[in-house]
C-alpha cells in the first residue's frame, strides 16, 4: 500500500478509486462475498482510509449503486434524445435501453443474479440510490413535479425496472408492454396526484 495514497490533490478522486476497485471485486468474486478488507486492499488504501468514506459495506454499496446508476442513466439519455415529440415512445424505447445496457455491462448484470437478490431489493429502498435516479432520471422528463413526488415516482420506476432485471420477462416485446402497461402511465401522465 502507497503511503502517499491520498498526496498530490487526490482526496477528492479517493472515493472514485475505492468504488473503482469494489468494481472489480465484483466482477471476480461476486457482490455477497466481497469485504471491506478485500476493497482496501484493492483500492491501494488502509481499512481507515476505506472506513472513512464508506462506514459499512452497506453504505459502499449505495454508493456503488448510485454511481452506477447515474453514469447508466447518463449514457442512455445522451443515446436517446427524450425531445418530447413521442413521450410514450421515447421513454419506452430508453427504459427498454437501460434494462439492455445493466444486462450487457458485467458489473451491473452480476448485481440481478438469484444470490444477490436480497442486496437488490435493500439498495432499491435506499434513499442515496433513489435520490441519484430522481435527479438523474425523473427530472429529465417530468420537471413539473414537486421534489416529493418526483421520489415517490423514482421510486416506483426502481422498483418496476429492479422487478424487470431480477425476473425478466419471456421476451423484449413482453417486456416492453410491461413497462407501457405499468410503469409509463404513472411516468407521463402528469394528471396523476401523486402524493
Amino acid at each position: 500500500m502507497s503511503s502517499d495514497w491520498l498526496a498530490g490533490g487526490r482526496a477528492e478522486l479517493a472515493a472514485e478509486r475505492i468504488l473503482d476497485a469494489v468494481r472489480a471485486l465484483f466482477l471476480d468474486k461476486g457482490v455477497t462475498t466481497v469485504g471491506m478488507a478485500e476493497v482496501a486492499e484493492a483500492a491501494g488504501c488502509s481499512r481507515a482510509t476505506l472506513y472513512r468514506y464508506f462506514d459499512s459495506r452497506q453504505s459502499l454499496y449505495v454508493a456503488f449503486a448510485g454511481r452506477e446508476a447515474r453514469l447508466l442513466i447518463e449514457r442512455v439519455w445522451a443515446e436517446h434524445r427524450f425531445d418530447g415529440s413521442d413521450p410514450e415512445g421515447q421513454l419506452l424505447d430508453v427504459l427498454t435501453a437501460m434494462l439492455a445496457e445493466v444486462r450487457k455491462t458485467p458489473h451491473l448484470a452480476v448485481w440481478f443474479e438469484p444470490a444477490n437478490a436480497g442486496i437488490v431489493a435493500q439498495l432499491s429502498q435506499s434513499p442515496g440510490v433513489i435520490d441519484t435516479l430522481t435527479t438523474a432520471f425523473v427530472g429529465n422528463f417530468r420537471a413539473d413535479l414537486a421534489p416529493e413526488a418526483a421520489v415517490r415516482l423514482g421510486q416506483w420506476a426502481v422498483r418496476a425496472m429492479v422487478s424487470l432485471l431480477t425476473l425478466p420477462a419471456a421476451t423484449e416485446d413482453e417486456e416492453r408492454a410491461l413497462l407501457r402497461n405499468f410503469l409509463l402511465p404513472f411516468l407521463l401522465d402528469n394528471r396523476l396526484e401523486l402524493t
